[in-house]
């Protein structure tokens, strides 16, 4: 098995002693079945459609196939239509995804995922996505999270913390990758030919838990149904500052730039597929939070 070829670590359950031997130390693993006895793995594209059908969704559509999904802008693909014509969409054979769905949106769906059994406290986010012939780009996360496969299969492919360097953050939005882990140009990258990916297979029922920070690509050749679960811990502001120092000064020029053109000057930006606003405009967003909380004490 060469370097880029290793696989995920796979459990046939959830470890007993789990914080101490991964979440502690940030390992990824995939526990296989561990969703099985959810009523949540009965879902199928159409039994959503069929209970929830005219509820209308904020969807991305006509998705690029290859290359690097963060170069396109949402307004290209983000559209608002009714489940069930998403739906008509996948069946059609469309390249389609509702990203990022917030579950509570779904009041109907509560009782279907138990995330009680794994997070009985602390802040957490639960999140539908549904779609088919999907592929999320290279990123990171500044929280831990249980990706839940339900339907379908999902190819995942990662690559720890400390490989930032070799993966060429965008530097307007830098837990965004510059790189294709599935067409690597190693001639525009060449440090990329230097990183440690792990891959894997999400099948239905499977659990894969990836640590914050952790670099992580998903794809689903076919239709797909995933629950994810953002939750504490989260990485740091230390964390994140290091991650814009890493940049260097042609980063930290452009961080500068939207710190003051988008933050301070309010000027508006053309946001990436996927993306949150620029990283420069985060920072400005988290001083201002800092100083009002200060000074209202």
């Amino acid at each position: 098995m060469s370097i880029s070829e290793n696989a995920i670590e796979r459990l046939d359950k959830f470890p007993e002693q789990f914080s101490e031997t991964y979440r502690n130390k940030k390992i990824p693993i995939i526990i296989s079945g561990a969703a099985a006895n959810w009523p949540a793995s009965s879902w199928t594209p159409m039994t959503l459609a069929a209970g929830m059908g005219n509820q209308e969704i904020s969807a991305t559509i006509q998705l690029p196939e290859t290359g690097v999904v963060y170069r396109k802008t949402e307004k290209e693909h983000r559209r608002t239509l009714k489940l069930n014509e998403f739906i008509e969409l996948m069946e059609s054979g469309a390249s389609c995804y509702i990203d990022q769905a917030d579950l509570s949106q779904f009041p109907s769906l509560a009782d279907a995922y138990p995330i009680d059994t794994l997070l009985p406290q602390g802040r957490r986010f639960a999140n539908l996505w549904l779609g088919a012939r999907t592929r999320s780009g290279l990123h990171y996360d500044p929280m831990d999270n249980f990706l839940v496969q339900i339907y379908g299969a999902k190819k995942i492919i990662l690559a720890a913390p400390l490989e930032r360097a070799r993966l060429y953050p965008f530097p307007d939005n830098i837990s965004k990758s510059q790189i294709d882990p599935e067409q690597l140009d190693k001639r525009r990258f060449p440090n990329v030919s230097k990183v440690k990916f792990l891959r894997g297979t999400l099948n239905p029922n499977d659990l894969l838990y990836i640590p914050r920070g952790w670099w992580h690509h998903l794809g689903a050749p076919g239709q797909s149904i995933s629950i994810n679960l953002w939750h504490e811990p989260s990485l740091t502001i230390r964390d994140e500052l290091g991650a814009i120092f890493a940049l260097g000064p042609a980063g930290w020029a452009t961080v500068a730039r939207d710190f003051t053109w988008h933050g301070l000057l309010r000027q508006t930006y053309k946001r990436r597929l996927y993306s949150p606003p620029p990283t420069g405009k985060q920072l400005y967003d988290l001083c201002k939070a800092i100083i009002y909380r200060n000074i209202n004490r």
